[in-house]
C-alpha cells in the first residue's frame, strides 16, 4: 500500500483565490454604481412627488391656478423648508406656503440634505417649444454645475420637457421641474397633459 496524501494543490488554491478576488473586485465595482442609481431614482421620485402635489394644488386651488403670482416672477424664487416654516398662514397662496402645506418637513434628498425650489419663469422672450434656459441670470446654475448643485430642484413655469430641457409653452399654468441627477444628466417632468 502506497501512502497517498490527499489536498490541494498550490495551482488549485491560486485558481480559487483569484476567482474569489475577482467576484469581491465585481462586487465592490458595482455596489457604488448601484447604490447611486438607487439614490437617483429615490431623487426622480422626489420630483415626480413635486408634479403631483403642484397638480394637487391646481385641484384644490379651482382655477387650475399655480401657487403665488406667478406671473409677477421676474428673478428666482428660492423657497425651501426653513424659509418656508417661517411664512404665516396669510402666504399659503404664495410657493413658500405651498412647500409648507403640500411638501413638508421630510421634502429630502436621500443624502439627508433639504430640497432647495427655485422657481422662475419661462423667458418672457422665448416662443413655444423654444428652450427656456435662455435666461441665463435665472437659470445659469442648473447646467453649469455638478452634483449635487446645492439640491436644487427647478420649477419653471410656462414650461414642458423636451428630454432634459424645458421649452416654452403657450399654458402658463404649465410647469416644468428639472434636477441634476448624480450618476449623469438631467431629470425632468412637467405638469402639462
Amino acid at each position: 500500500m502506497e501512502n497517498e496524501k490527499s489536498g490541494f494543490t498550490v495551482i488549485e488554491v491560486s485558481l480559487v483565490l483569484a476567482l474569489a478576488g475577482l467576484i469581491f473586485l465585481m462586487v465592490f465595482l458595482a455596489l457604488p454604481a448601484l447604490q447611486r442609481s438607487q439614490r437617483d431614482t429615490s431623487r426622480r421620485e422626489a420630483v415626480t412627488k413635486l408634479i403631483r402635489e403642484i397638480k394637487n394644488y391646481q385641484s384644490n386651488s379651482g382655477r387650475g391656478n399655480l401657487p403665488g403670482a406667478s406671473d409677477t416672477i421676474n428673478d428666482v424664487l428660492q423657497i425651501n423648508g426653513k424659509t418656508a416654516a417661517n411664512n404665516s398662514s396669510a402666504l399659503a397662496t404664495s410657493w413658500a406656503g405651498f412647500y409648507r402645506d403640500y411638501l413638508g418637513k421630510n421634502f429630502v434628498d436621500p443624502d439627508g440634505e433639504e430640497y432647495n425650489l427655485l422657481v422662475a419663469k419661462c423667458s418672457s422672450t422665448a416662443k413655444v417649444d423654444q428652450s427656456c434656459t435662455d435666461n441665463k441670470n435665472q437659470l445659469n446654475n442648473l447646467y453649469g454645475a455638478g452634483f449635487p448643485n446645492g439640491y436644487k430642484m427647478y420649477v419653471i413655469i410656462g414650461a414642458t420637457c423636451d428630454g432634459e430641457t424645458a421649452v416654452a409653452t403657450s399654458n402658463p399654468r404649465n410647469a416644468a421641474v428639472l434636477y441634476r441627477l448624480e450618476g449623469a444628466g438631467i431629470y425632468c417632468s412637467s405638469t402639462s397633459l
